[in-house]
């Protein structure tokens, strides 16, 4: 507001001469105030003025019978009020001015002097509208602040805060309980101490996570759960979040980490992973039976018609009906091991093979009876992988009954391996040495992939409920166990395909 505006003034006086209120009051329109004045000249009458209204400035003659300065002032601290008071006096020593001021005072003029006073007034308005401005300001953070801690306490999920140095602001009562340590406790004290993660496998301590985010000013997020430790020595496995605190000039003022259980997530995976290994096995048990039963009838007609050619002496005849009894034995041996691999269970028994015989078998067991052909490309150096041959088995097992139930009126899955050297383009950055790649391409379908080729989330594609392959989260659960990697490939009428990175077998790629 410029000088030569209008300004409202709500101006209190205490002064017990009326001429000289007036004489304020005229200097006050002359400046340009639109004055709404009081005068008052006892602690009585000052109480009153107060509790009636609102005031902007307030104007206190030092000496006044029974009521001076100072009690004026005591008066207008106990109401709590924020109204600047400007002394006025006679004659007055400067200890006296000294003492009101350190009292509380805005100024202090003598009556000699008041040509200071439309400044002092002027300047202590434009103090008083920011001392407002700042307090709603201060209120209105102050609510946001019961707000989100209002919602930090109500959600699930673990959050502490820090400042710019990593030390602990708050926890929510999540964070407490994960950490075992109370807010009270935990403020003031480095996260890293709160928070410690470690390794699941090696049990070796992990970088804190707001050490990074403090210097970075980036978001983390773990890619795997981790271990966290509590305050009594307690584990659970965690998936965090951090991200910086910013303020308005991009500085980073401090940190928060959300953070939260995932030990059932896995123990849901282990459901997931049974259920669906329960159902590949029904589904692949059903076509065994039928084979079995084929076989069965086989082998009871070569000895029928081995019986026979013994009545008539007929050697040769007899050796050719037991030599292919012996054959159809063998493909009942084969049928019984590959129904035992689905339903094997344990740790990995891990051992260096190549890949190219448990394709084979696979292949023809899933695909038996379908009106669904197949080719099987392999290379004839192909390397080894250090691979527990049941779990693999199953892996292929899944993949081309998925093909199987996906082309449902016939087709074709082309089958094909190579060999990846470390530094191969065509190699994802999962695999940091030698792989064996096994790509398996079915001409079915197709589906929208509306994930990454990487992401795990493609082991969950949805299918029709009559459909029983439901092993895709299976497949990279034992991928990941073999410390290989997964990439789905899809188009909508142009089928699927699933590349399976297998790592090489170390002793046989070292002797290269």
């Amino acid at each position: 507001m410029t000088v030569t505006e209008v300004t409202p003034l709500r101006c209190l006086q205490i002064e017990d001469s009326e001429s000289d209120a007036a004489l304020i009051f005229r200097m006050l329109k002359k400046a340009r105030f639109k004055v709404q004045g009081e005068r008052v000249e006892s602690a009585a009458e000052l109480k009153t003025a107060l509790k009636r209204q609102p005031w902007d400035i307030i104007i206190g003659d030092f000496h006044l019978p029974g009521f001076d300065a100072y009690k004026a002032l005591n008066i207008l601290q106990e109401t709590g009020l924020d109204i600047p008071f400007i002394g006025v006096s006679g004659k007055v020593g400067n200890e006296i001015a000294a003492e009101i001021m350190k009292r509380g005072a805005a100024d202090y003029l003598t009556k000699n002097s008041l040509e200071r006073l439309v400044p002092v007034i002027r300047r202590e308005l434009r103090e008083a509208e920011v001392r407002r401005e700042r307090k709603l300001t201060e209120a209105a953070l102050n609510t946001e602040k019961e707000r989100l801690w209002a919602t930090l306490n109500s959600i699930g999920e673990a959050v502490i805060s820090t400042d710019a140095q990593g030390t602990v602001t708050t926890l929510n009562p999540a964070a407490e309980e994960f950490t075992r340590w109370s807010n009270e406790e935990a403020v003031r004290r480095p996260l890293a101490k709160i928070f410690r993660l470690h390794d699941p496998d090696t049990r070796k301590s992990s970088p804190c996570p707001a050490a990074w985010v403090l210097k970075t000013g980036e978001k983390l997020e773990s890619s795997n759960p981790l271990l966290m430790t509590d305050r009594h020595g307690g584990a659970r496995k965690v998936s965090y979040s951090a991200l910086p605190i910013k303020n308005d000039f991009n500085e980073i003022m401090g940190a928060i980490l959300v953070f939260r259980d995932v030990s059932n997530d896995e123990q849901l995976n282990e459901v997931l992973h049974s259920s669906n290994r329960l159902k590949t096995i029904g589904a692949v048990a059903s076509e065994i039976a039928h084979d079995f039963s084929n076989l069965i009838s086989s082998i009871f007609g070569n000895i029928e018609l081995a019986q026979e050619y013994c009545r008539r002496k007929n050697l040769k005849k007899i050796m050719e009906r037991l030599e292919s009894t012996l054959k159809i034995f063998t493909e009942a041996r084969n049928l019984t091991c590959q129904l035992l691999s689905l339903a094997h269970s344990g740790k990995p028994d891990f051992q260096a093979a190549s890949v190219s015989t448990i394709l084979d078998q696979s292949a023809r067991l899933t695909l038996r009876g379908s009106n669904i052909a197949y080719e099987l490309h392999l290379p004839k150096d192909l390397w080894q992988c250090n691979i527990d041959r049941n779990r693999m088995t199953l892996v292929f097992d899944n993949l081309l009954l998925n093909a199987r139930q996906a082309m449902t009126k016939g087709g074709k899955v082309n089958i094909s391996v190579e060999n990846l050297p470390a530094d191969s383009s065509a190699k994802p950055s999962q695999i940091s040495g030698d792989a064996v790649c096994v790509a398996i391409c079915d001409s079915g379908p197709g589906f929208e992939q509306k994930n990454h080729p990487d992401s795990p989330q493609n082991a969950f594609i949805k299918k029709e409920p009559s459909e029983q392959g439901l092993g895709l989260s299976c497949v990279y659960s034992i991928m990941k166990q073999h410390g290989g990697h997964v990439r789905v490939e899809s188009q909508v009428g142009k089928g699927t395909t699933f590349h399976l990175y297998i790592p090489r077998y170390k002793a046989d790629s070292e002797t290269d």
